[in-house]
């Protein structure tokens, strides 16, 4: 009965009959079946235990137990899970077969057994069971499916009537879907949704053949849901409806198609490339651009070829700021399919994907040649002599300046010379304008040539021209390149069939001798030129106020210096600093003053030079320093306990062997804590003696001082120096501050230095900040702190004390 090839099934029997179960293990090997058996229930269980069984064949009464007992408990086992097991009773024993039921037997076979249909018999049990399990698999998968599935499923009649429905997991509103009608148990189609797909429900019934709907439905009036359904025939005026909600995929193409709008509409181009940054799309502005259709660029690295322009440095760094922020925009030079670069202005955005990987980066750009040159245009013309190029009398004011502000932490002088032509109104008159303006533009061009790299030539106007000298060691160094400018001026000027010869008159005016700002450098400059001129014209004159009275006058002022330390004539004023968000105080910038009898408050700038000169810096400093630590120390304990003073350290003071002792004393005499005061030192100091700087920086830094360096940006420090440096703060001098909103270079210095100090894990504190647009610009740049002007003046102590009142609102304890 078994197939020749089949694996025969294995049967146990349980029956302590001993005749009665060899009579059925002999039928039912003969019909091919593999048979054990057992006499009582723990020979059963130890079969069971070992052998893998299709069924079993079970006695009601046993010796060690019962038949009920022991089919309940194969079944609860894994092993007995899905096995068929076969009750065997009496003809009549309506009780067992019951209670084999309750206990979960498959099936029963009554006595006597009729043996000729028991191989059958047992073939149907087997049969039934393996379609039950086949049943229950087919069902859990069909569960499976639909769980999965974002789908509705109906079976609906022509008229709209639900028959049945399904839904899978992510159906969360399958309960709108159905309308009940309180004279009819059975359900029906919402009316919005009939309405739309009965037309289609009666052309497929009618073309017996599936047709697809969209439509728009839902509950809730303020919203829109869009809805796809397919619909099948099935029986006679019954259709299958399998309806899915599209409104995500509908917005996302709506999406799409704008997308392609703006990508190919745009004015600028915009190229996409992968994660490995090789393109993958163009739009129609690009190829106008960049001269490539879109064919010729697919696939093409990006970095690969941005590198022949820039720096593969330059990129890498451009691709992790892209990495880590996401986004990323500045000028780059790009190159046309012609061979022509030209700079372009990028925004390059990054797509990541679900992961959070990178995906795809978006890149948008524009030629920015023609506004380049415009604003360099508008520049040039702002700052320079239209005739002749030369820096006009606004860029040498600010040159001025700056060299007047590096000479005096530099200790050098700058020399300024006016120069006019000698009888130059004569060849105006005589030979017309244009010759005139051809030997100015020749003037122009010997004056650049002859001077050194740093220096500057400006045309004021007519023929007066001004060159600025910076970095002059003396003035026998001033007269010789002075006398080098009046030679190659008296060349004879060759100007078409004309040869002219012209000599200059040469004012010189020297800082700080001769003026302490621009204007009134070049106005005795100006008023020494009138000397060579009335001296006969063709030399050169230095401006030179009495010798004597200038000596005599710092002679006084030394002697009323050293009388002001022993009678304290000195002040200590305060210059807040702020937290640049916030507006809270942060500490204070210890400057001394001096209060001269008759010239009233003395610059420092006029008496901190004669002081180091003098040695007179070393007590002053001190002085100074105890007033800030007894001072800020009186303000923590009153009040404002984490104020920090800033206190400057001049040169002299840095490099005396017993600097460090001497501070400290003063700072235990005066019960002060070390990081409530801040040392400013000059880079100009710590770059004398670079391995003495830091080791005694590191000690003050170890005993418990925050360290500053003040001027940062104006000396020349070297960066390997100054990660090595322990410094907590990087000042940014307050030249720069002034320049950065008229001049690129300055703001650029700003950035660098706030961004290094960042880099290094320093501070930025600006000084200067006079204005709220210099506040904001500092701010945004991620400046911390500030102090200048527009918070607020030095002040003496107790008017410090009044201001921080006022703005904070902290009663300070007198």
């Amino acid at each position: 009965m078994n197939s020749l090839h089949a694996k025969p099934a294995v049967v146990l029997i349980v029956d302590d009959d001993e005749a009665g179960r060899l009579m059925m293990a002999t039928t039912l090997e003969q019909a091919g079946f593999k048979l054990f058996t057992a006499a009582d229930c723990a020979e059963a269980r130890d079969i069971f235990a070992h052998n893998k069984l299709d069924l079993v064949l079970l006695d009601v009464l046993l010796p060690d137990g019962d038949g009920f007992s022991l089919c309940a408990e194969f079944l609860q086992h894994p092993r007995g899970r899905d096995l068929p097991i076969a009750m065997v009773t009496g003809l009549d024993d309506v009780e067992s077969i019951s209670l084999g039921y309750q206990s979960g037997a498959t099936d029963f076979i009554t006595k006597p057994v009729s043996w000729g249909t028991l191989p059958y018999r047992i073939h149907y049990i087997l049969r039934a069971n393996r379609a039950f399990l086949d049943l229950s698999l087919s069902e859990s998968k069909t569960r499976a499916l639909l769980s999965a599935i974002p789908d509705i499923i109906m079976r609906v009649q022509r008229n709209g009537k639900v028959l049945d429905m399904q839904a899978g997991s992510y159906v969360y509103d399958m309960g709108e879907w159905i309308n009940y009608d309180e004279h009819d148990s059975s359900g029906r189609l919402p009316q919005g949704v009939f309405a739309a797909v009965e037309p289609v429900i009666d052309a497929v019934c009618l073309a017996n053949q599936m047709q697809l709907v969209e439509f728009q439905w839902s509950q809730d009036n303020a919203s829109v849901r869009h809805w796809e359904a397919r619909i099948s025939p099935r029986a006679h005026d019954e259709v299958l409806m399998v309806v899915r909600e599209i409104t995500q995929r509908k917005t996302q193409d709506k999406q799409l198609r704008l997308w392609a709008k703006v990508f190919e509409g745009s004015n600028e181009a915009i190229m996409i490339t992968d994660a490995d940054l090789h393109i993958v799309s163009v739009n129609r502005a690009y190829e106008n651009i960049m001269g490539f259709a879109e064919h010729e660029v697919i696939g093409v690295d990006t970095v690969a070829e941005g590198a022949r322009l820039h720096t593969h440095s330059f990129f890498r760094n451009l691709v992790s700021v892209l990495r880590e922020q996401g986004y990323w925009q500045g000028e780059l030079s790009n190159q046309r399919k012609n061979g022509e670069v030209f700079p372009s202005w990028y925004s390059i955005s990054l797509v990541s994907n679900a992961q959070g990987q990178p995906e795809n980066y978006i890149a948008i750009f524009n030629d920015i040649t023609e506004f380049k040159n415009s604003r360099a245009q508008i520049e040039f013309l702002a700052h320079h002599d239209n005739l002749t190029g030369l820096p006009n009398r606004v860029l040498l004011n600010d040159r001025l300046e700056m060299a007047i502000n590096a000479s005096k932490r530099q200790n050098e002088k700058v020399g300024v010379l006016f120069i006019d032509l000698d009888r130059f109104k004569n060849v105006n008159d005589s030979l017309g304008h244009a010759v005139g303006d051809q030997l100015l533009k020749e003037t122009a061009k010997r004056l650049s040539a002859t001077i050194r790299t740093g220096d500057t030539v400006s045309r004021l106007g007519g023929d007066e021209f001004v060159v600025l000298f910076p970095k002059i060691k003396d003035e026998s160094i001033l007269a010789d390149l002075t006398i080098k400018l009046r030679d190659v001026l008296q060349d004879p000027y060759n100007l078409g069939d004309i040869s002219l010869h012209i000599t200059p008159s040469i004012g010189i005016a020297i800082f700080p001798d001769d003026g302490d700002n621009v204007s009134s450098l070049i106005k005795n400059a100006d008023a020494a030129m009138y000397l060579a001129k009335e001296k006969g014209r063709n030399n050169y004159q230095f401006y030179t106020p009495l010798l004597n009275a200038r000596t005599l006058d710092r002679l006084r002022l030394e002697s009323d210096l050293r009388l002001a330390l022993e009678q304290g004539g000195f002040e200590v004023h305060y210059q807040p600093q702020i937290f640049s968000k916030t507006g809270n105080l942060w500490g204070a910038e210890a400057l001394v003053r001096w209060r001269h009898p008759e010239r009233g408050l003395v610059s420092p700038a006029d008496f901190i030079p004669l002081a180091e000169e003098t040695g007179l810096i070393i007590p002053l400093g001190n002085w100074v320093f105890a007033q800030a630590a007894r001072q800020v120390t009186e303000w923590r304990r009153n009040g404002l306990p984490d104020l920090v003073v800033a206190v400057n350290i001049s040169a002299v003071q840095f490099r005396k062997d017993d600097f460090v002792e001497h501070i400290t004393t003063i700072l235990k005499e005066e019960g002060a804590v070390a990081h409530s005061i801040e040392l400013e030192l000059t880079e100009s100091i710590l770059m004398y003696d670079m391995e003495s700087s830091i080791q005694t920086l590191n000690y003050l830094r170890d005993f418990g001082f925050r360290i500053a360096i003040d001027d940062f940006g104006t000396g020349f420090s070297s960066l390997n120096y100054l990660r090595r440096l322990p410094v907590n703060v990087l000042k940014i001098d307050q030249s720069f501050v002034r320049e950065m909103l008229t001049e690129q270079a300055s703001m650029a210095i700003v950035e660098s230095i706030i961004s290094l100090a960042h880099s290094l894990g320093k501070e930025t504190i600006a000084e200067g900040v006079e204005t709220k647009a210099e506040l904001d610009l500092l701010t945004q740049r991620g400046c911390r702190l500030m102090q200048g002007y527009y918070f607020s003046k030095p002040l003496p102590a107790a008017n410090f004390e009044s201001w921080v009142r006022e703005r904070t609102g902290v009663q300070l304890a007198s």
